[in-house]
């Protein structure tokens, strides 16, 4: 089966590029095993940066690993910002609190094949959460594969305190998170 699957995308996708291949590969079924196996099963960015590495940093650190690895310059939060603090306050600099890297989902895709969206979260001057959809249900044991995610909650990273998979049923996911810290916003503190 796999075979066939491989020969049609071969016939199909000579004329497309890296991305819509990528998005043709995915085969839309509960057997996301046998999907991953005929996908490139090692992403580039994902050999030398775990996401779990990337929890609690800056924006522009954050930033600056898209644009070396994935060639994406977010047009503030780059390479070239030098010396970045973070002033915001849940209370009042609240735009500025929350402020970091957005993925656009075309990057999203070229991080792993499987991805349809990131979304980043970031607080008073650190990354607190990566979210990510999948295009279609993958199996958790293969999105702890692919993103070298620990087993359990004992193993976790020092800089991890949650990975949370948003189950369709037991086996399966849509959703992963990773959260570096726990939320604190204007409710969680007294703003005068």
């Amino acid at each position: 089966m796999n075979r066939i699957i491989f020969a049609l995308l071969v016939i199909i996708s000579p004329g497309c590029n890296h991305a819509e291949k990528n998005d043709d590969s995915v085969a839309r079924s509960e057997n996301s095993d046998s999907t991953y196996k005929t996908q490139k099963k090692d992403s580039p960015f994902l050999g030398k940066y775990h996401l779990t590495a990337l929890m609690r940093k800056t924006p522009v650190e954050v930033g600056c690993i898209l644009q070396t690895e994935l060639s994406y310059t977010d047009s503030k939060f780059n390479c070239s910002y030098k010396n970045y603090k973070n002033n915001g306050d849940p209370c009042v600099k609240t735009e500025e609190y929350y402020e970091g890297v957005v993925i656009p989902n075309k990057i999203a895709g070229t991080i792993h094949p499987l991805i349809e969206d990131i979304d980043l979260s970031f607080e008073h001057g650190n990354l607190r959460e990566i979210t990510i959809t999948f295009k279609d249900s993958v199996e958790i044991s293969t999105v702890k594969k692919i993103f070298s995610l620990p087993k359990s909650i004992s193993h976790y990273p020092i800089n991890v305190t949650d990975i949370n998979y948003k189950p369709t049923n037991p086996n399966y996911t849509r959703w992963l998170s990773i959260t570096g810290f726990d939320h604190v916003g204007a409710g969680d503190v007294d703003c005068k």
